[in-house]
C-alpha cells in the first residue's frame, strides 16, 4: 500500500483478526504510488511541499499543514485561499456566509469532487484508489450579501441556506416567505394582509385630517404648524430617502450590526410604499415578478394614476358646476380652487415618490448588473442584477424591463425640469404683477389729495362707507390666500424669494448623491470618492447661500447634509477593509446611529417646544 509503510518480508498468509505487520517509514517520508509496494526504507521518500513532515504519513503523502488543501492524496498541498474557504480535512469547502455554485460546465466535475472528498476524508487503507485525485475545476467563491443566510452545513461542498432563503447567494425568499427589507419572513394569513392595508389607510387618513384641521385652525395666524411640518418634513424626508438608498445600495459593506438594523429603519422612513406592503407572492404562488419589477410597475402606475385621477376629478367638478346654478364669479372661483388642489395633490405625491422610483429605474439599467465568475479559472461567468441577485440580466424578461427603464429616464429628467419651468413661469408672473402695481402705489403717494385710511388726521366716521363690501372681501381673500397651501407654497414656502427654485435643487440632490453608487456599485473606489465629493459640495453650497427663511430650518438642513457626509465617509472606511478593532468600529457605529437619529429627534422636539410655547 502506498503511504508511510513498507514490508521487508516475503508474502505470507495473514490473520484478518491481527493488524498488518508492516514497517513504518520515518516521519515526513512515504512510499509513492509508483514505488509501492515498498520493500526497504530506501523506498520511503520525503513528503511533498505543503505537508506536515513532523508526523507519520499514514495512508497518504503525509498530512497537509494547517490551512492547506490538496487535489491528490499522494501529491503536494497548497495554501488555502484567503476568503470564504475552509481547508480543514485537506479539501476546500465553504465557510458560513459564503456561496458558490456547481451549475456550470459538466455535471461530472461535481461528481468527481464529491467522490474525492469522500476519499480524502478516509484515513484508513480502505479508500478507493480510482478517486484518490481530483483533476477538475472548483467553483469561485462569493460572499453572501446577508451572511446569516448561508449556513453551509455538512461537508461544505454544497451550499445550504437558512430556512426561508434560496437561490443565488441565498438572497431569494422561498415559497411561503416574503421579503421585508433585507430579510425573509413567513407569509402571514389573509387577515394580517387586510389588517396591514387598513392600518396604512387609517394612518394616511389621520395625517390628512390633522393637516386639514390645522389649516382651518391657523388660517389667520401667519405661519401655521402645517407650514412648519411641511418645511421640516421635507428636510426629514429628504435625509431618510438618501440614507435609505445609501444603506440599500451599500449592503455589501460590512456595516456593524447596530447600523444594519438602523438601516432598515431608514428604509422604513424612506416612504417607499412598495416595500411596506407584503409581497403578492404570499397569496399568488404563480406570481413570478421579482420585487424590483413590482416596485417599478407600481411606481410608474402610481405616476399615471395620480395624474389621471387629478384630471378626472377636475373635469368631473367642472361638469358638476356647469349644471349647477351659480354665478359666473362663483363658478370661476370654485374651479380655480379645485384646480389648485389638484395641482397640490399631484405635486405632493410625485414629490414623495420621485426619489424611490428614480432609484428603481437606475437599478434596472445595464450598469446595475454585476459580473460573476463561476469557476476558479474564470472561464464561465454570468451577470446578475445588483439589487436582486436572483435576477439574471440576460433573461428575456429582464431585457424588457431594462428597455422600459431606459425609456423611463425621461421621467427622471422631466419631472424636476417641469417643476423648474412652472416655478420660473410663476415667479416671472409675480414679478410682472408687482412691477405693474408699483407705479400705482408711487403715484398715489405723490398725489396731495391721497389720504390713508389709517391717517389719524382724517375725520373719523362711525359707518363703514369708506370701504365698500367688495373691497373688504377682496382684502380677506388676499389674506386667506397667503396662508392657504398651494403647490407653489409647498415647493417655495420655506425658501427666500430669490431662491424660488431651490426645492428643485434639493430634489435633484437626492438623486445625484446616490447616482454613482446605484449605477456602478460601491466596489469602485472612484464611485465612493465621487459620492463623497458631491455630498461635500452640496454641504458647502448650502452653508454659503443659506436659502431658507427660517434659521432653524437652515440648521436642520446643515445637520442632515453633514450626517449624510459622515455616513458616506464611514462607508468608505469600512469598504477599504483596513482592519481595526471591533470595539472602535462599534463606537463609530454608535456615534453614527445617534447622529442619524438626532435628525428626527430635533424635528419632533422643536415642534413640541413650539406647541408648548
Amino acid at each position: 500500500i502506498a503511504g508511510g509503510f513498507y514490508q521487508t518480508k516475503t508474502g505470507q498468509v495473514g490473520d484478518r483478526s491481527q493488524p498488518i505487520k508492516c514497517q513504518k517509514c520515518n516521519n515526513g517520508t512515504y512510499v509513492t504510488p509508483a514505488a509501492h509496494p515498498g520493500i526497504s526504507p530506501a523506498d520511503c521518500t520525503v513528503c511533498p511541499t505543503g505537508t506536515n513532515k513532523s508526523l507519520h504519513a499514514g495512508f497518504r503523502a503525509c498530512f497537509c499543514r494547517d490551512n492547506y488543501y490538496r487535489k491528490d492524496r499522494f501529491d503536494e498541498c497548497y495554501p488555502c485561499p484567503d476568503e470564504g474557504l475552509n481547508c480543514s480535512e485537506e479539501y476546500q469547502h465553504l465557510l458560513p456566509g459564503f456561496w458558490w455554485t456547481w451549475d456550470w460546465g459538466s455535471n461530472d466535475n461535481y461528481e468527481a469532487y464529491q467522490h474525492f472528498v469522500v476519499n480524502i476524508r478516509n484515513r484508513s487503507d480502505s479508500y478507493n484508489s480510482s478517486t484518490q485525485h481530483f483533476r477538475g475545476v472548483l467553483p469561485k467563491v462569493h460572499p453572501c450579501p446577508r451572511k446569516e443566510s448561508c449556513l453551509n452545513e455538512g461537508d461544505g461542498i454544497n451550499v445550504t441556506c437558512e430556512v426561508g432563503y434560496e437561490g443565488w447567494l441565498c438572497s431569494e425568499c422561498s415559497v411561503g416567505y416574503y421579503a421585508w427589507f433585507d430579510s425573509c419572513n413567513v407569509c402571514p394569513k389573509w387577515w394580517w394582509f387586510l389588517l396591514e392595508v387598513v392600518l396604512l389607510l387609517v394612518v394616511l387618513a389621520v395625517v390628512i385630517l390633522v393637516i386639514a384641521w390645522d389649516v382651518r385652525r391657523n388660517r389667520r395666524r401667519g405661519r401655521s404648524a402645517v407650514d412648519v411640518i411641511f418645511a421640516r418634513g421635507k428636510i426629514l424626508l429628504g435625509f431618510y430617502q438618501v440614507m435609505g438608498e445609501i444603506f440599500s445600495a451599500l449592503d455589501e459593506i460590512p456595516w456593524p450590526n447596530i447600523l444594519t438594523k438602523f438601516g432598515s429603519f431608514f428604509r422604513l422612513l424612506e416612504m417607499n410604499i412598495v416595500q411596506l406592503v407584503i409581497s403578492p407572492r404570499c397569496y399568488f404562488p404563480d406570481f413570478t415578478y421579482h420585487n424590483v419589477y413590482i416596485e417599478y410597475l407600481f411606481g410608474m402606475s402610481l405616476v399615471a394614476f395620480v395624474v389621471l385621477a387629478a384630471i378626472c376629478f377636475y373635469w368631473v367638478s367642472k361638469c358638476y358646476f356647469a349644471v349647477k346654478k351659480s354665478t359666473v364669479e362663483e363658478h370661476v372661483k370654485v374651479l380655480s380652487t379645485t384646480r389648485q388642489k389638484c395641482y397640490l395633490f399631484v405635486v405632493m405625491l410625485l414629490f414623495v415618490s420621485y426619489p424611490g422610483l428614480s432609484g428603481v429605474i437606475f437599478t434596472l439599467l445595464p450598469s446595475g448588473c454585476d459580473l460573476f465568475y463561476l469557476d476558479e479559472n474564470e472561464t464561465y461567468s454570468t451577470t446578475r442584477l445588483r439589487s436582486d441577485y436572483s435576477i439574471d440580466c440576460q433573461d428575456e424578461q429582464h431585457v424588457h424591463f431594462n428597455h422600459a427603464a431606459e425609456a423611463s429616464l425621461c421621467y427622471v429628467v422631466g419631472f424636476p425640469s417641469l417643476l423648474l419651468i412652472l416655478l420660473w413661469r410663476s415667479n416671472r408672473q409675480d414679478k410682472r404683477k408687482k412691477s405693474q402695481e408699483q407705479p400705482l402705489v408711487e403715484s398715489s403717494a405723490d398725489n396731495p389729495s391721497y389720504c390713508s385710511i389709517n391717517d389719524p388726521t382724517m375725520p373719523q366716521r362711525n359707518d363703514d362707507s369708506t370701504l365698500n363690501q367688495s373691497g373688504t372681501n377682496l382684502l380677506n381673500t388676499k389674506q386667506q390666500s397667503q396662508v392657504e397651501i398651494s403647490w407653489i407654497s409647498f415647493l417655495t414656502g420655506n425658501y427666500k424669494a430669490e431662491f424660488w427654485y431651490w426645492e428643485v435643487v434639493e430634489l435633484s440632490r437626492k438623486i445625484i448623491q446616490t447616482l454613482f453608487v446605484l449605477l456602478y456599485g460601491p466596489d469602485d473606489h472612484f464611485t465612493m470618492f465621487a459620492t463623497i465629493t458631491i455630498s461635500v459640495g452640496f454641504l458647502l453650497l448650502h452653508a454659503y447661500v443659506r436659502p431658507m427663511k427660517d434659521a432653524t430650518d437652515n440648521r436642520l438642513q446643515m445637520c442632515s447634509l453633514a450626517t449624510i457626509f459622515l455616513n458616506l465617509l464611514a462607508a468608505s472606511l469600512l469598504l477599504s477593509r483596513t482592519g481595526g478593532s471591533t470595539g472602535r468600529t462599534e463606537v463609530l457605529a454608535a456615534i453614527l446611529v445617534l447622529m442619524n437619529f438626532s435628525i428626527i429627534v430635533f424635528v419632533i422636539g422643536r415642534h413640541l417646544l413650539n406647541q408648548l410655547s
